[in-house]
């Protein structure tokens, strides 16, 4: 005799009632196979306790249970089907239509605004199988549970050919992730180790799961996209995509579940990373984002389109880190895409900050126990032309608070993105597998051994470097590079124009990414970037004199460093280069390639705080292919040059070093001057040192003992002071203070290099475009 099969048939209202009813014995019509409909009310939990009843009094393992439901689909609008500001207005959802509306369109016809959505049926023993290798079989009670969601996520999984995939988002059951071994196993050792009660752990755990959780709502996600493209589009207009790179996503996320990790610039990020997904038809991708951010309204419609909210601080809670690793876990198992930002937080510089490592370290030891089978790792580059917080970013450099996010905060911001700020860039960059980067599970390190931190340091590395292989160059950068660069001084425009002219072939023969507004040597492109930063009060002009010059404007170097930084990296090996030379060419000529070598790595070893670099050998590999296509002959010239000026005239002819290097070795050598003053005999106080270069800095600025004003930041005493650590400077040891003032004499030796540097391309500058110094 056939197995009966049950219809677990979910409704709201009368008209889907009907529908499921009629479909059944249809169905059936023929076949008179023995079966049953149970018909219950749909709900938005993620599963149903009256199915979880029902399951609990069945007997026998060949029932068939078959999900059943009625979906409906929201009328064609601008070529898609999606809740519109209309819908909201009228307060009406059109997947969830009123019962009159169900009636006329199903007496219509209109067949295309609704679909009978049948989930993949299963055998009670079927079930039993997958419940008992998902939780152990300990637990028999919660099996009708399981079955229940099990049919809620096959209904899920149904809808995605109907409504598309960028509905597919995550409604976890807390009990799912909790009843496994592991779930189990996790929380007695945590209760062994801490001596908490295991109960009291188990609530507690159940607490962190339910602030975790997400709720699936298409309609919420179709709003929310709209605000987002509504806020963003007036400030930017539409986001610069390559479409190519976009929709090659699509086939690699049809078969794995991946990370989507972007660069932090705004608070746009997030929006902006998440419409073009939405508009492109890719699925979402859950965003970690900090618990600051679920702020009312915010936070309750953000968690309904997909968002898990963090707390930070964590590192003294156990429980929290371990439900959050199985969280994270149990989301990539169910094939689910997720996101986060990399660098934990905004960056206040504009250039990409090293990678955090706590979320990645998590599902590293995910895939390391055989958990994920692969994860693909998505770069995501964003820039923008110009920002509004920027002014946000300057208090805070010079020791100001960082503003709470609120409600009225978001008005506030909002009301900002009123005005045009340029143009906003996404960039994907090269997709990496996690199993293609760390090899096989079974063949990887012990966690915590030393192999697996490093392993899991070069993977979070390789993901920031391709992110930086694919960020475009800007207009807007271009001239900041160049202003700043002038060591406070205003630059005529045709000096201006030759050098940016210069910046620009330069970036097209080594084929780097560049946004159209970066083409300076084409006409309109540098004035367009001249006058949108002059209306923004970043630079000034003055047109009152033979010749047109412009300046950063009073106290607005920190903005144009933060649009500078964003295509630093693509200098730095070139910059380095210039300062290497120009010191190696100090040295008898039989040392200079030695001296060379060593120069290179020193900057590269006092500037890893503050960049990304490759490995030594590749990287001396790299300075020297930048070299050679400099000029081919510049080992030869090293040789016989008579001294620095030489040399860096011959090979170089225009530099960048001065202007790429200048804020980051002078926020070094503040340091190191505060360093040199400091007792021997007791450990430095970071805060207080931090303190001390901010004082120092300023003081240096108004006496022009250091050029840039951008060099008096929070962020870069930061890092000058983790280099000093790096050294062992701060702590008492053997020859401190001889240790400390070789630091601050090897750093007033590289700004004489730069003042060099700068010197030669002045004059050259002015050579090529006839211009003669005053007086």
């Amino acid at each position: 005799m056939p197995a009966t099969i049950i219809y677990l048939a979910a409704h709201r209202g009368a008209t889907e009632r009907r529908l499921l009813e009629e479909w059944v014995a249809a169905r059936h019509a023929q076949d008179h196979a023995p079966h049953r409909l149970f018909l219950f009310a749909r709900q938005d939990a993620p599963s149903s306790e009256e199915v979880a009843r029902l399951v609990a009094s069945l007997e026998g393992e060949d029932t068939v249970l078959a999900p059943l439901r009625v979906t409906w689909r929201p009328e064609l609008f601008e070529g898609r089907r999606a809740a519109r500001w209309l819908d909201l207005v009228l307060l009406r959802n059109p997947r969830k239509p009123r019962e009159s509306l169900k009636r006329r369109l199903v007496a219509a016809g209109q067949d295309e605004r609704w679909a009978l959505v049948q989930g993949e049926p299963a055998s009670l023993g079927q079930l039993r199988q997958r419940w008992k290798k998902r939780t152990g079989g300990e637990a028999d009670s919660d099996f009708a549970g399981f079955v229940a969601r099990q049919a809620e996520l096959s209904l899920e999984r149904a809808e995605y050919p109907i409504h598309g995939v960028t509905y597919k988002l995550p409604q976890v059951d807390r009990q799912d992730v909790m009843a496994t071994p592991g779930f189990r196993e996790g929380l007695e050792k945590i209760a062994r180790e801490t001596g908490e009660d295991a109960g009291k752990l188990r609530r507690q755990a159940a607490e962190y799961l339910h602030e975790l959780r997400t709720e699936r709502s298409p309609f919420i996600l179709d709003l929310t996209m709209r605000l987002f493209r509504w806020s963003y589009s007036r400030a930017y207009g539409q986001i610069d995509i390559v479409p190519e790179e976009v929709a090659a996503l699509r086939p690699l996320f049809e078969k794995h579940s991946a990370l989507i990790l972007p660069a932090h610039k705004t608070n746009l990020d997030g929006p902006i990373v998440e419409t073009v997904l939405y508009d492109n038809g890719l699925p979402p991708a859950s965003l970690f984002g900090g618990i600051n951010m679920s702020f009312w309204p915010m936070g309750p419609l953000l968690r309904k389109g997909g968002k898990i909210f963090l707390r930070r601080g964590i590192q003294d809670d156990p429980l929290y880190r371990f439900v959050l690793r199985e969280y994270l876990a149990y989301l990539v198992e169910k094939r689910f895409n997720l996101s986060w930002f990399p660098e934990g937080t905004r960056s206040r510089t504009g250039k990409l900050l090293p990678p955090k490592l706590g979320l990645m370290n998590y599902v590293v030891q995910g895939y390391r126990e055989g958990r994920i089978e692969d994860l693909l790792l998505v770069p995501i580059a964003l820039v923008y032309d110009q920002v509004y917080e920027t002014s946000d970013f300057i208090r805070e450099a010079q020791g100001g608070k960082k503003r709470k996010e609120s409600f009225g905060w978001l008005v506030s911001y909002l009301r900002a993105l009123r005005q045009p700020y340029g143009k906003a860039y996404l960039r994907v960059g090269k997709v990496l597998s996690m199993r293609e980067a760390l090899g096989l599970p079974e063949d990887q390190p012990p966690t915590g051994s030393p192999e697996a931190r490093l392993a899991m340091q070069k993977l979070a590395l390789a993901v920031s470097w391709r992110t930086n292989e694919v960020t475009p160059i800007t207009g807007i950068g271009l001239v900041s590079f160049a202003l700043l660069g002038s060591g406070g001084r205003a630059v005529p425009r045709g000096r201006l124009a030759r050098y940016l002219a210069m910046m620009a072939e330069n970036a097209r023969v080594r084929g780097l990414p560049m946004a159209e507004s970066a083409a300076m040597d084409e006409p309109g492109k540098l004035d367009a970037a001249l006058d949108a930063l002059e209306s923004s009060r970043v630079i000034t002009r003055f047109d009152e004199g033979p010749e047109t010059v412009y300046s950063i404007g009073e106290g607005q170097h920190l903005a144009a460093a933060f649009y500078r930084n964003s295509m630093l990296h693509f200098v730095l090996e070139r910059a380095i280069a210039e300062v290497a030379v120009t010191l190696a060419a100090q040295a008898p000529a039989d040392k200079r390639d030695r001296s060379f070598t060593d120069m290179a790595l020193r900057l590269r070893e006092a500037l890893k705080f503050d960049f990304f670099f490759r490995e030594r050998r590749e990287f001396l590999e790299a300075v020297e292919e930048e070299l050679a296509r400099t000029n081919a002959g510049w080992r030869d010239i090293l040789h016989s040059a008579s001294g620095p000026e030489e040399a860096f005239r011959r090979i170089f002819g225009l530099g960048t070093a001065h202007a790429a290097l200048r804020s980051f070795l002078e926020a070094y050598l503040v340091v190191a001057d505060c360093l040199e003053v400091l007792p021997d005999t007791a450990p430095a106080d970071a805060a207080a040192l931090l303190e001390a270069a901010q004082a120092r800095g300023r003081q240096y600025v108004l006496e022009q003992r250091i050029r840039n004003a951008e060099t008096v930041s929070q962020q870069l005493f930061g890092n000058a002071i983790d280099l000093a650590r790096n050294l062992k400077l701060l702590e008492p040891g053997p020859d401190l203070p001889a240790r400390r003032a070789e630091l601050a004499m090897r750093l007033r030796g590289a700004h004489e290099c730069l003042d060099l540097i700068e010197r030669e391309t002045v004059a050259q500058l002015r050579k090529l475009i006839g211009d003669q110094p005053a007086g």
